[in-house]
Order: C-alpha cells, then sequence, then structure tokens
C-alpha cells in the first residue's frame, strides 16, 4: 500500500493490523547490565512473534541498540541504519515499545518522525497505542516526547547528586585504571610494585634536572616502562605529577557537564575544584605531601614559562607549529634543533621523536625545505588573487542575488500563520460539538501537508540567504586579507595566517619520497589548534583543489647527501 492509501484507511478507522504492510521493529535498552541485555532479548523475541503471528503482514528483520543513551540519536548505529533503509523502501511501518525507547530528545524526534513520513514510513508506538499515521498523533507525541526530555533532565540531576553523595561518604569515584593503586570497595590500596615508579618519578622531577623527555628515557633506562612495554610519553608522566590521589588527596568536581543531551564537559579551573584530604583508608599517600607540592611547584614554574616564550598551548613559537601532522598516525611533527642541526632544522613525527624507528616510519623534512614549497605557493596565490576569487564566485553563479528573499519570507511567514490560526479554531469547534472528531482529522491532514510544505520552502530561502550572506562576506574578508601580504607581508606571517594544516605521507612507502597535501585558509582567520589533525581523512567538503602534483626536490642536500628527499605536493583552498 502506499502512504497516502495507509493514512486513508487508518482515519476511516481501519487496523493497522488488518492492512497488508511489511513491518520492521526498534528495540533499545540504555545500559549493559546483564538484566537490561536479557531485556533486549526478551524484546527482540516479543516483537519476532508479534509480526510474524499477522498474516496480514510482512516481516521485515528489525533493529536494536545496546547500551546506548536515547538522548542523542546520532550515536545510535542501528537506528540510523534504519533511518537509511526507510528512505530505500525496505518497510512501510516500524514497531516500537514507547515513546522513551525510541527518543528522549523533542527536536529529534518530531524531525525523525516527520523524516519517515516524506518518506512514506509510520512508526507504532505500542504502549501508548498511537501511531504515525494517525494525522491528530503529532499533538498527543509532542506532549509524551515532551515528558520524556524532562525525565532524561532529571536523571542527569539525579546523577549529579548521586556522585555528590558518594564523594561525601568517601567512596571513590572514577577511574579503577590509576597507576600504585587498585580499587576495593570504592576505596583506593597501593599496589606495591607500581608504587615504587611513582616514588622513582616524583623523586626524580622534583630534583628539577629532568624534562618529561630527558625523564622518560631515564625511566626507561631504570626499568620502567608502560603496560604497552613503551616509554611513557610526556602527557602520562604529567598527569601523574599532578594527580593528588598520589599525597593522599581526593579531587572531585573537575568537570561539569554543559549539555545533559550531548554530555559536553568543559574543564573547571582548579579554585573552583575541590581538592582535600582524605582518611588513610580511602586514599593512601604514596609520597609525602612536601615531595609532590615540590614537583607540582616545579611543573607549573615550567608551564608559565612555556607559555610566555609562546612554546605552550599549541606551540606556537614557530610558523610551522601545530600545523603539520603524519598521515600514517595523526600524531603531530614537531621542530628538532639539536647541536648539529641548529642552523638546518628538521621537522619529525611526534611519535618517531619518542619511539624513534619502530613506532612510526614517517620522513623527516628539512625546515628550509618546506619554507622553499610554501615560498613557490606564496607567490602563485597572491598575484592570482583575482581569479581566486572569480573561481570561487562561479560557485554561486545560480544564487538568486535579488531582495525577493525578503518578501518570499514574509508571505511565507504570513501563510503558515494562517494555516496555525485554522487548527487552533478547528480544536475549538471540536470542543463545542460544532465539529466530529473524524472531519478534524481529515483538516489536519490537509493542514499538516500544507504547512510541511511552507516550512520546507523558508528552510530553502534561509539557507539561500544564508550562502549569499556568506559569500559576499567572505569574498571581502579573503580580498582583504590577502592584499595585506601583497602589501608587505612575510612568508612567516603567510604560513601563520594562511596555511591551516599540512598532512605529510610517504609515496609507495619510501620515506624520501614525500607527498605533502596543504591545506590553506584565505580568509586570514587562524583556527583554534586542537589535538589531531583537521584534514587527516582528506579534504573537506568545502574544499576545493587549487594546485595538484606540483613537484619540488629538496634544497638541503646535507642531511641526506645520499638519498635526497622528493616532494610532491596539492594545494586545496576552502571555498566561501
Amino acid at each position: 500500500m502506499s502512504y497516502d492509501e495507509i493514512v486513508s484507511a487508518v482515519i476511516r478507522g481501519e487496523n493497522l493490523r488488518n492492512l497488508p504492510l511489511r513491518v520492521t521493529y526498534y528495540c533499545r535498552v540504555s545500559t549493559d547490565s546483564d538484566v537490561q541485555i536479557n531485556s533486549l532479548e526478551n524484546q527482540l523475541d516479543y516483537y519476532r512473534n508479534y509480526i510474524r503471528s499477522n498474516p496480514n503482514w510482512t516481516f521485515v528483520e528489525g533493529y536494536y541498540d545496546e547500551g546506548i543513551t536515547g538522548v542523542v540519536i546520532t550515536k545510535r548505529d542501528d537506528f540510523k541504519r534504519m533511518i537509511r533503509d526507510a528512505k530505500l523502501n525496505k518497510f512501510d511501518l516500524i514497531v516500537t515499545k514507547e515513546v522513551s525507547r525510541f527518543a528522549r530528545d523533542l527536536e529529534d524526534s518530531i524531525h525523525t518522525i516527520r523524516e519517515l513520513k516524506e518518506h512514506g514510513v509510520g512508526l507504532f508506538f505500542e504502549n501508548q497505542a498511537l501511531n504515525t499515521f494517525d494525522p491528530n498523533s503529532e499533538m498527543i507525541l509532542n506532549t509524551l516526547f515532551s515528558v520524556a526530555q524532562e525525565e532524561s533532565k532529571k536523571l542527569s540531576s539525579r546523577v549529579k547528586f548521586g556522585h555528590k553523595q558518594a564523594m561525601e561518604k568517601g567512596h571513590v569515584l572514577g577511574s579503577s585504571n590509576i597507576t600504585g593503586y587498585k580499587k576495593d570497595k570504592c576505596k583506593l590500596v597501593i599496589v606495591e610494585e607500581e608504587a615504587k615508579f611513582i616514588r622513582t618519578l616524583f623523586e626524580l622531577y622534583a630534583t628539577g634536572e629532568y624534562g618529561f623527555h630527558k625523564l622518560s628515557k631515564k625511566l626507561s633506562a631504570m626499568g620502567y616502562l608502560n603496560k604497552k612495554g613503551r616509554m611513557y610519553d610526556k602527557d602520562s608522566l604529567k598527569r601523574m605529577i599532578m594527580n593528588p590521589k598520589y599525597k593522599g588527596f581526593y579531587r572531585s568536581h573537575e568537570h561539569e557537564i554543559m549539555d545533559y543531551r550531548t554530555k559536553r564537559r568543559k574543564k573547571l579551573p582548579i579554585e573552583e575544584q575541590k581538592i582535600y584530604k582524605t582518611e588513610e583508608e580511602i586514599i593512601p599517600a604514596i609520597v609525602s605531601e612536601e615531595l609532590w607540592d615540590k614537583a607540582n611547584e616545579i611543573l607549573i614554574t615550567r608551564t608559565k614559562s612555556y607559555q610566555n616564550n609562546n612554546y605552550w598551548s599549541g606551540g606556537l613559537k614557530y610558523p610551522f607549529s601545530s600545523k603539520i601532522y603524519c598521515k600514517d598516525c595523526n600524531a603531530n611533527f614537531q621542530r628538532s634543533h639539536g647541536s648539529r642541526r641548529k642552523n638546518r632544522p628538521t621537522w619529525s613525527c611526534g611519535m618517531y621523536l619518542q619511539y624513534r624507528i619502530e613506532a612510526c616510519e614517517s620522513p623527516i623534512i628539512a625546515e628550509i625545505d618546506l619554507y622553499n614549497i610554501l615560498k613557490q605557493i606564496m607567490d602563485n596565490i597572491i598575484p592570482n588573487k583575482s581569479s581566486i576569487v572569480d573561481n570561487m564566485l562561479e560557485l554561486y553563479n545560480n544564487i538568486d542575488k535579488t531582495n525577493q528573499y525578503d518578501k518570499d519570507l514574509a508571505a511565507i511567514d504570513k501563510d503558515i500563520k494562517v494555516i496555525e490560526d485554522k487548527k487552533a479554531l478547528a480544536f475549538d469547534m471540536v470542543f463545542n460539538g460544532e465539529l466530529t472528531r473524524d472531519a478534524l482529522k481529515s483538516q489536519f491532514d490537509s493542514f499538516e501537508e500544507n504547512l510541511q510544505r511552507l516550512k520546507n520552502r523558508k528552510e530553502e530561502v534561509l539557507k539561500q540567504i544564508e550562502i549569499l550572506k556568506q559569500s559576499n562576506d567572505n569574498i571581502d574578508k579573503m580580498s582583504k586579507s590577502i592584499q595585506e601580504e601583497i602589501d608587505g607581508g612575510s612568508i612567516e606571517e603567510f604560513i601563520r595566517k594562511f596555511v591551516d594544516e599540512i598532512i605529510v605521507s610517504k609515496v609507495d612507502g619510501d620515506r624520501y619520497n614525500i607527498k605533502l597535501d596543504i591545506f590553506l585558509n584565505l580568509f586570514g582567520t587562524e583556527r583554534s589548534h586542537t589535538k589531531g589533525a583537521k584534514y587527516i581523512g582528506g579534504p573537506l567538503e568545502n574544499e576545493i583543489l587549487y594546485m595538484e602534483n606540483q613537484k619540488c626536490d629538496t634544497i638541503e642536500h646535507k642531511r641526506t647527501e645520499h638519498t635526497p628527499n622528493q616532494f610532491t605536493y596539492d594545494v586545496y583552498v576552502e571555498t566561501l
């Protein structure tokens, strides 16, 4: 049956079980506990039998998610697969237990139901006896989804309160994987073999003679390696030094959840965190307070020094800092300028620098070669500023650049208000006995169809306005940024301002045959530096290939006298 035929049958009062439909199901449990998993198995058996027992229905194997929150739809893989299959017309109806099992976010839920409707698929919520083929269902579902959403917010608050109560009772929350301890009945117990390493770490660092890289090598020489049998990285050592548990203190309220839906957290400043000494049997100290304080005093002093010299927080001392990434392991390239190469610095993968060739076989690139390649790009980009802008404008030559958009929006909003008023009037007529429920269903079907059409049109107009606005703003911004470089900018300023990322890889596994994917942001807005490359998987949708398969030989022959580096590079430019 077509979607319209099913809706007409429902309006006439037909039961869904009497219609020839292709039917599937969706189940979800929100934890990985044995009880919930058993519940899931029972649900799967129930719905398979429920659908197959109806001779009018054709069974389509269903979908389920385990241990996944209902708040955010994007985290549910089988849910997303179900939506994709719905668009491929694999079934007509989805049976599910109840509203809260489907989703707890009002906006996502209503969007998904409407998306399914557009592709001719309905939902049947068994516990509420509601199906979305019924034109009146959306108003009732709005209310039910709102209730489910409020339950999620309350659950988030109850979890916070539970954590607070547990901390006040002396229960140690968080990970059990703490080097030097094991967790037993919500308390920490010292693992003496690991505690020896922690004491050695603090004693060495507190001398002030070791940075983390040198300290890692020293500990490795003493036989202290991580659980993978490798040297400890500097971030792990730093976290250990900063952990107050090692002096018998408990730290709580380190992060705060900002959004109950996405679980997005922010790290609180140290003065807002709660750090206090516990009883010995809750968190026994591995090092003395004096030793811990001395080590952390050194760490804080060095951190401030790095900040003042722009070494820290993204490593922005050099133009290429935090801009070069290894294609193989997504590690940041770091600058080396030891005594033998102080006048010939190189850039290498951080994993290679830490663990050498066993960890990563990525290329080593002389800084002078990077400058040479970027100078070639700069010399090409700046004189061709006008053609770059013109090429980007061609991407938008189909946009209606008239001021008709404002009139369109006003007309659409007026039509939407008229329909909303008609809906309100129809409800009043039902309550006053002037209109039957069947007549209301028929009218609502027409109302919803027209509303959806108007809202889709409004969304299209708003998108066109935003694209047009961004294109005009960005053309002006790009022109201004590049003009500043023409007026006297240096190659260093060009790199800092316009180079977004450089992804380094090998050609055919050869460390001396190097491929560079260079991504430029010609709007002159510096991106926030985060761990991991933005373009490690290749260009994004808004990146266009500007220069392709450019060749360049090394001009640094001293370091690679016998096997000189060869470069191939592509240049990508961010579109408007």
